[in-house]
């Protein structure tokens, strides 16, 4: 005998046989009993939910001379008629390769004509949002006042493609998606009854793949079928699938949250080893991650989480784990991988990048980043790791400001009389020595070194060399910007040592516009940091706006009267506003 596809085999034939759809079901055969039989009829809703086998059904019932609770008996000669090759009365139409007035027009000459059986002859046109909008129009008249003896049933999976006037004259029935459960009972029924043995894990695998459409599940059992024999294992399914199990995304997952780069990388290349699907198993971890994030957020999400109960437990045990601004992050950037790596062909180096970025949110700039930059630190100091504090030992070394900080009641000084020792005076022990404090260090003379409170001390920087070596860069790598870097001058800023100026001629304001670009400072930013040592944020002035007047010398010290008063009001103006700027000083008589 011929084989049958079991997607068509196992087509109900009943309405009890249709299953996930029970509110049409219902209202279906209420009408068949009670004959109230409306003249036009709209099924929509997702694909392999039952829309054309339903219609079938329900075309076969209100015609069958023996109905039994609404259902078709399958036994009378109406009921062999229209199962038959030979039937008149059901005529299904695809809307896809009709879609013309002339196809309308052919209609509306044939409806005329009785059924040769039955009471009814019913219309079946499928895909009916592929007609044209004036085969819409020719269709009209029709629809809304067909023969007694005529029934149209319209299917569509898209049914906001219709136009009002057809979705106003029909009876509307939305089919849903049919639950993962009803599904993993309906394959089972199956595979028992050709013999199969397929496992709980296989069938979830098979249920979810096919987003609650029936007809999807059993084409997927069917081939799982072909590829095993008579045992079904759930890595058979994702061998077919080409995606990974659902242990390894968990695996995956758990080394997401801890940023573990490296065996991410690893774990990608074992997908690459064993020729899996890099977009299917892209379209899991999304879902992975969705799901972990309703788990995290609702306190209880069975209702939103179609799984069975023992992957529920698993995602609550690893969502307790997780922070939710990594969570929601992940999603984004794999999200948006998603869309974009259908279009590339190198699939493998996106996913990789995606997974970096992912792990480290200090590269990034946005809300979400830094929401996990600061989770992240949250939970480091949770674990309890261990701060820098002062050494206790008896003979201290001299520590560079760059690594050390002092407390404000130490005094540092430089013995004389023994030049490889340091003596330390203790006013008093630091209450919290885990509390860094920020000092300022002032030269006196050449014996002592005071360190008072005061702003950073910064590493000594040759701004001269780093922009020279920079430059160097710029015109090896980015010749088109070097004619607009060529006359400027890099120069510290006096208000922030993490940000620096450069400084252009007068007359090259249109080029500190163009080096403002955020790709032009962004490339000259990360130059400066290879160079230097240490990252700077880049500020472009030209010569006569620039802070100071352009130059960026250091503030002259305070000038001491021959009466020992301190500078005069005079002066303490000025070096007001050559250390906040003009804009920000200003002078109230008093």
């Amino acid at each position: 005998m011929e084989y049958t596809a079991l997607y068509r085999e196992w087509r109900p034939g009943t309405f009890d046989e249709v299953v996930g759809q029970d509110h049409v079901v219902r209202i279906l055969k209420n009408q068949i009993k009670t004959e109230r039989i409306s003249h036009a009829y709209l099924f929509c809703g997702p694909r392999g939910t039952g829309k054309t086998s339903t219609a079938k059904i329900f075309a076969k019932a209100i015609n069958c001379t023996d109905p039994r609770e609404g259902n078709p008996c399958g036994h009378c000669q109406v009921c062999n008629v229209i199962d038959s090759e030979n039937n008149m009365d059901v005529i299904e139409i695809d809307a896809a390769s009709h879609t013309g007035v002339e196809n309308i027009r052919e209609i509306r000459d044939k409806v005329k004509y009785p059924p040769s059986a039955g009471r009814y002859r019913v219309y079946i046109i499928d895909e009916v949002h592929m007609l044209s909008t004036s085969a819409f129009n020719a269709f009209l008249k029709t629809l809304e006042e067909p023969p007694e003896h005529i029934v149209f049933i319209l299917a569509t999976t898209e049914p906001h493609r219709l136009p009002s006037t057809i979705l106003s004259r029909c009876q509307r029935h939305d089919f849903r998606r049919i639950s993962l459960g009803v599904i993993m009972d309906r394959l089972r029924t199956i595979a028992n009854s050709v013999g199969v043995e397929v496992d709980d894990q296989a069938l979830e695998t098979i249920s979810r793949w096919s987003e609650g459409g029936m007809r999807d599940s059993i084409s997927l059992l069917d081939q799982c079928m072909s590829f095993s024999g008579s045992s079904v294992t759930e890595s058979d399914v994702l061998a077919i699938l080409g995606t990974a199990g659902r242990e390894f995304l968990f695996d995956v997952v758990d080394n997401i949250m801890m940023g573990n780069i490296s065996a991410l990388l690893i774990q990608v290349d074992n997908l690459m080893e064993e020729g899996r699907d890099i977009a299917a198993f892209l379209k899991d971890l999304i879902y992975h991650l969705r799901n972990l994030l309703i788990t995290k957020i609702c306190d209880d999400p069975t209702g939103l989480l179609d799984v069975s109960q023992s992957t529920l437990e698993q995602y609550r045990q690893q969502s307790s784990r997780m922070d939710q601004s990594r969570l929601i992050r992940s999603i984004e950037i794999l999200s948006e991988l998603d869309a974009d790596i259908r279009w590339s062909t190198k699939p493998r180096i996106m996913l990789e990048m995606a997974m970096v970025k992912i792990c480290r949110p200090q590269d990034g700039d946005s809300l979400e980043d830094l929401r996990d930059r600061v989770a992240v630190l949250e939970r480091q100091i949770a674990q309890g790791i261990p701060a820098v504090s002062a050494s206790d030992t008896d003979e201290p070394s001299y520590p560079q400001p760059s690594d050390t900080q002092f407390p404000e009641s130490y005094d540092v000084g430089v013995d004389n009389e023994d030049n490889d020792g340091v003596h330390i005076d203790k006013a008093h022990k630091m209450e919290d020595e885990t509390v860094p404090q920020v000092m300022d260090i002032e030269k006196e003379d050449k014996d002592t070194i005071d360190i008072k409170p005061g702003t950073p001390a910064a590493e000594k920087v040759d701004y001269d060399s780093v922009w020279s070596e920079v430059l160097k860069r710029v015109r090896k790598d980015r010749i088109a910007i070097f004619p607009l870097l060529r006359d400027t001058r890099l120069q510290p800023n006096d208000r922030n040592n993490n940000i620096v100026n450069l400084i252009f001629p007068e007359n090259q304001g249109f080029f500190v516009v163009a080096i403002e670009k955020e790709e032009n400072s962004k490339y000259i930013e990360e130059l400066i940091a290879q160079v230097a040592g240490q990252h700077f944020k880049l500020k472009c002035y030209t010569r006569d706006n620039a802070p100071g007047s352009g130059e960026m010398d250091v503030p002259e010290p305070a000038v001491v009267q021959e009466d020992g008063d301190e500078e005069s009001e005079y002066d303490i103006v000025q070096k007001a506003i050559e250390i906040f700027g003009d804009e920000y000083v200003e002078v109230i008589d008093d």
